[in-house]
């Protein structure tokens, strides 16, 4: 018996239906009435998915193929399966009407064969197989239809600065040829989805590993002085040129260096795409006629840290 199966819905927040997993939907078959003339009687079944097993077909009426006028309910008294003598079947088309302004309905044609094949007569109705139908435009296939353009969207980040901060989020939505996939439109919005955004900085991916802009910085000391390591400090070398210097970490150790061109050097891991911070209070004391070589690795927008 031919069938129209009917994709099942899509899940709880929309998008497209899956694929056809279903029992029989909509089918129509042949019976004979006492005068020899055919009716068509119209079954239905819900959708089925997962696996579950089809639900058995319910009678939802019967077609005059003649007039193309459906009947709910169960057929005529008197009707049954058509004799070898006044044998017909039924062929199911679904179908696509190309109308005038464009569209591309899609409806059921309920083909009548005779004994030979020959088709005796031909009713169409809505996907429903029993609301009536007349095409406006010319019928065929659907895969023949054209495809309206298609609209996507896309979040979007907004990188203001040289760096992963600061950033604004914000929706493109491209409009295009669906069978080419050429871009025909593209408009930026705030997340709202209406209101317009004009991005000011790099577009990209939201949450990309945008690494900080680093730059070295030389310092050359000679005592007396006292020198403290600033914050977001990512790496540090000392190289005593002349001694006695004495170095204090951020735990409290404080190491005194006599010998002069020695060195030492400090550096902290990145975290999550962030530069990484030495520890502070980090102090280096250079007294009167001792001097040191400072090599730093700070964000660019820190600044002179002399």
């Amino acid at each position: 018996m031919p069938v129209e199966p009917i994709p099942c819905a899509p899940g709880g927040e929309g998008g497209e239906p899956g694929p056809s997993c279903c029992a029989p939907s909509i089918a129509s078959t042949p019976l004979c009435l006492e005068d020899g003339s055919t009716i068509l009687l119209v079954l239905r079944s819900a959708c089925t998915c997962d696996g579950a097993p089809p639900a058995p077909p319910e009678v939802a009426g019967w077609l005059d193929p003649a007039t193309g006028e459906f009947t709910e309910g169960q057929a005529p008294a008197g009707a049954g399966p058509c004799t070898s003598d006044d044998c017909a079947s039924v062929v199911l088309l679904r179908l696509c009407d190309q109308t005038p302004a464009g569209e591309c309905v899609p409806f059921l044609r309920h083909l009548v064969h005779d004994c030979e094949g020959t088709v005796t007569t031909s009713t169409d109705t809505q996907l429903d197989g029993t609301t009536p139908y007349t095409p406006v435009g010319e019928a065929g296939d659907c895969d023949d239809c054209p495809c309206e353009p298609r609209t996507k969207v896309l979040p979007l980040c907004d990188y203001l600065g040289p760096g992963p901060q600061p950033v604004v989020q914000f929706l493109r939505h491209i409009t295009y040829d669906c069978d080419t996939g050429a871009m025909l439109e593209q408009s930026d919005t705030e997340l709202d989805g209406a209101t317009p955004y004009t991005p000011v900085g790099e577009v990209g991916e939201c949450g990309q590993c945008r690494p900080t802009p680093m730059c070295p910085q030389l310092l050359g000391l000679s005592g007396p002085e006292t020198w403290a390591l600033p914050d977001r400090v990512e790496s540090l070398a000392i190289t005593v040129a002349c001694g006695p210097v004495t170095i204090t970490d951020c735990a409290g150790n404080a190491t005194q260096v006599n010998e002069c061109g020695a060195a030492f050097s400090w550096s902290a891991p990145p975290v999550d795409c962030q530069p990484g911070r030495l520890c502070t209070p980090f102090t280096v004391d250079v007294p009167e006629g001792s001097a040191v070589y400072l090599n730093l690795l700070t964000p660019c927008d820190l600044g002179d840290v002399s």
